[in-house]
Formats: structure tokens, C-alpha cells, sequence
């Protein structure tokens, strides 16, 4: 991108970020469960781990760090810990280890990202992790467990068997796009995975065919880089209430397009209209149809192609890797030929059914990629967390209105259409009434019941307000 004072500092020879490393003998009432929930969901890996599981083994001067011209040797020991040769000080973590190497050459550096700096055996201590990833994946899926992962209903549509759906699916989300935009770009052909790990972006390293493109990366906000974002991003509620209102519609990942307006003075993307994509994922029958009229709809509202989203209806909202190439090449597409026609392009990514989460409003995540250092072109692009505002609309539009019916339609009858009526989380609300709670904040002005109004306005309002539930309710319940 242009903005060359939003990429990372590459002052040192690895990024300041890396996964916390959990100490060997953690205890406490639930060390143990905690300790496993880590391990299993991609955090939290040690070095006791890998031994333990014969994938690394102890030995002296088997780990080394080179930086800034200094070379740094440790031995391994049984417990998983690691001893400086030099002074022989014991380190619990990589990370420790590093950081201290690296202050005593560079005092201002503050963290040491250790699995990406420490070599074992000459080759970087990361891709030793990676295996052991690729190891716990591969016993979980053959034993069928999924306590520890967050699990993603499988993809079904009305008219379709399991099996005809999962040969429909494309392997990866295609991403040759035009300059006219991301239209074109394929986004319906992705496959949805029921096996999701979390990892922090350090944890990654260079890219390698040993990595599951379907691995979920947390996002870095910019305060943690002490950075400012790029752009500022307003989002009207009447785009959220469709996003919302769209994704709690199935048990299946779904897809639409952002329109709105790109203010390059105040260097503000604002965020106007959802276009729901009302196609299945995989159906390359109707996705060029669909992605025509949204292109035409844009351009009849005078909005331009501003982003897209996606669900990830059980897991995180957090973006995969797939999720992070396919947003780095919206931006490179996007970014145009000049200034002038620069357009910012951000992701977004709405999880309504994570039943990690205690409330029942859905999880959203705005993100953007920073991309990688010149001088490391292998590593993947690193996803952002991108702050917004909320710009509340004073009331709904035709338009939006429409398309809930349409979308209603579309899903509804289908093996993956939500059953409203039953219960979310057994004992509480049910899907209908979670519904409720998370459409409710977004809702426009003119349904918004406040104190400051007389009483003949409340109640109008009250009443404006039933009658929105009762259009949605009979949407939905069937």
C-alpha cells in the first residue's frame, strides 16, 4: 500500500509479536483443563510438548539465535527449559531466552519473538511447532474429537446431498480479480472447514505447504505496533442490521459485498450498504449472476465497492489464512494506479452462533493486512484489527427492508435454515430471542425508544417498534 508509515518496524531481524509461551508445572485449580484448552487450540505450545511428543529432543548447544552479528548458543534440558551456554542462566520459554539475548545487544528491544528467532539444529524452531500442529490435527480428526476446537455446522443446502455439496466446493478461495474491483473475484467458491485452530500471526512464519489454509490468525490492533490506523471506518447501522440479520440466517458460512464512500481528505471509509450475496457457496452456476446485480446496484445507489464480508457461523471471527491472502489481494487490486484512484478495501468478518461467547449480540471483526517486509516476502501478510465508528441511520430503508424478505426467502426450507423457535443454549434464550437482543442495537433512530420523548411519542415508537419485530418474526418463524 502507499501508506508506508503503517508497515512494521523492521529494525530487528523478528517482529515483536509472538504467542505467549505457557511455563512447564503450571498449576492451580484448573492449570490442567487450562493447560489443555492452550494446547489444543494452537496456543500455548512448549517445548516440554515437542519433546514430549519426540518431535524435538534435549542435547547440548542444539539451540542458537543470530542477531546483529552475534551468535547465541543453549542446551535443551529434560524439563523442557533452556541453558545460555554462556553464563548459564536457565530460561523457562523461548521467548525468555530470546528477549534477554537480544536486549543485551539491542536494551530497547522489548520482546523476543522466540519460536521465529531460535534455530534448532539450524532450522527455526517455528516449523517444529508447525509439526506438531499438523500431529495433535491429525489424532483429533481420526479420534473425532472436537472439545477443544471450535466446530462449524457442515455446509448443506434444501435441494443438495452432504456429499454433492462438499464435491461442489471449491479446495480455496480463487482470487484472480480485475481492476474494476473484487467482483469477479470468486469469493462464493470457499469451502468451509469444521476444524478451526487460533494461532497468533508470529507463530506463522514463512509460508509452507505444511500449513492449513483454513487456521484462524488472531488480529493485531495498532496500539499494541504503537501505530495509528491507515484510514478511520464509519459503518451505518443500517449495514450492520443486514450483516446481523443475514448471518444468523443459516448454520453456513455466507458472503456479501460493502458499498459505500471513500472521503480521501479526511481519509475516512465509510461503510453505507450490505449486498448479501444470495447464492450458495460453490454454485458457479450463479455466483457471476449474483456478483452482476450487486455491481449494478452499487452503481444505481452512486456507492462504490468499499469491502466484504463473511460468517464464520461456530468459531471465532477471527480471519484465516485464505481469509488474509484474499484480503491482501482486494487491497493490491483496489489500490489502483495512482492516488487519485486508490480506494481502501476492508474485510469484515461476523460470527453469529459462537457459543464460546456469553452474549447473544454476534461478533464482529473489522480487519485489514499489513503487508509483509520487503526484505521478508515469504512471510504471510499480517491481519489488522480495524477500530470503527458507528453512525446510526434515522431509519430503515426500503431497500433494506427488501432484501431481509428476500433473504428470508432464500434460505428458508433449507437443511442449514436456523429453527428459531428452538433453544440457542439449553435453559436460556432461544434463537429467536437471541435474534432480538442482537438486531436490537443496531436498529435506526426512529426504533429507538428514549427517555427524552413525551409519552405520545413513546408510544408510537413502542409501536413502530412492534411492528418491526413482527415483520422480522414472520420471516423467520416457520
Amino acid at each position: 500500500m502507499e501508506d508506508s508509515g503503517y508497515q512494521m518496524d523492521n529494525s530487528g531481524d523478528e517482529d515483536d509479536f509472538e504467542d505467549e509461551d505457557v511455563a512447564e508445572g503450571t498449576s492451580g485449580p484448573s492449570g490442567d483443563q487450562l493447560n489443555a484448552r492452550r494446547m489444543l487450540s494452537g496456543r500455548g505450545v512448549t517445548l516440554m510438548m515437542l519433546i514430549n511428543e519426540g518431535i524435538i529432543e534435549t542435547g547440548d548447544g542444539v539451540l542458537t539465535i543470530d542477531y546483529l552479528g552475534s551468535k547465541f548458543v543453549g542446551d535443551l534440558l529434560p524439563g523442557g527449559k533452556i541453558r545460555w551456554q554462556d553464563s548459564k542462566e536457565i530460561f523457562s520459554s523461548p521467548s525468555a531466552w530470546a528477549t534477554h539475548c537480544k536486549k543485551i545487544l539491542n536494551p530497547e528491544k522489548k520482546s523476543g519473538c522466540g519460536w521465529s528467532t531460535i534455530r534448532y539444529k539450524g532450522k527455526r524452531l517455528d516449523l517444529f511447532k508447525t509439526i506438531w500442529y499438523r500431529k495433535q490435527r491429525k489424532q483429533q480428526m481420526g479420534a473425532g474429537k472436537t472439545s477443544t476446537h471450535v466446530m462449524d455446522s457442515e455446509n448443506k443446502s434444501g435441494t443438495q446431498t452432504e456429499t454433492s455439496l462438499k464435491e461442489s466446493r471449491s479446495e480455496t478461495r480463487e482470487t484472480s480479480l480485475k481492476p474494476t474491483g473484487i467482483f469477479h473475484s470468486k469469493i462464493l467458491q470457499q469451502k468451509s472447514s469444521s476444524n478451526r485452530l487460533v494461532v497468533n500471526h508470529c507463530v506463522l512464519g514463512n509460508r509452507t505447504p505444511e500449513h492449513d489454509m483454513n487456521t484462524l490468525v488472531t488480529c493485531t490492533p495498532f496500539t499494541a505496533m504503537d501505530r495509528i490506523q491507515p484510514f478511520t471506518v464509519t459503518i451505518a447501522t443500517n449495514c450492520l442490521l443486514l450483516i446481523d440479520f443475514h448471518c444468523h440466517l443459516s448454520n453456513s458460512e455466507v458472503v456479501g459485498y460493502l458499498g459505500g464512500s471513500w472521503d480521501i481528505a479526511s481519509h475516512n471509509l465509510a461503510l453505507l450498504q450490505a449486498f448479501p450475496c444470495r447464492c450458495r457457496l460453490g454454485d458457479k452456476d450463479n455466483a457471476g449472476a449474483i456478483e452482476e446485480e450487486i455491481r449494478q446496484s452499487l452503481e444505481q445507489r452512486h456507492l462504490t465497492l468499499v469491502g466484504w464480508y463473511h460468517s464464520h457461523p461456530t468459531f471465532p471471527a477471527y480471519p484465516s489464512i485464505k481469509d488474509i491472502d484474499s484480503q491482501m489481494e482486494y487491497q493490491i487490486t483496489m489500490k489502483g494506479d495512482s492516488d487519485s484512484a486508490y480506494t481502501p478495501c476492508l474485510g469484515l468478518i461476523i460470527s453469529p452462533y459462537n457459543k464460546q461467547r456469553k452474549s447473544c449480540e454476534a461478533e464482529y471483526q473489522a480487519y485489514w493486512v499489513m503487508p509483509p517486509p520487503e526484505h521478508r516476502p515469504q512471510e504471510y501478510g499480517h491481519p489488522m484489527q480495524m477500530a470503527y465508528n458507528i453512525a446510526h441511520d434515522s431509519f430503515l430503508t426500503q431497500d433494506l427492508l427488501m432484501e431481509m424478505r428476500l433473504l428470508a426467502d432464500f434460505y428458508r426450507g433449507a437443511e442449514d435454515f436456523i429453527i428459531f423457535k428452538k433453544e440457542y443454549q439449553s435453559g436460556s434464550a432461544t434463537y429467536w430471542q437471541k435474534l432480538q437482543k442482537s438486531l436490537t442495537p443496531k436498529l435506526p433512530q426512529d426504533l429507538q425508544v428514549t427517555g427524552a420523548q413525551t409519552p405520545t411519542q413513546s408510544q408510537a415508537q413502542a409501536q413502530a417498534v412492534a411492528h418491526f419485530w413482527d415483520f422480522v418474526r414472520g420471516l423467520v418463524m416457520v
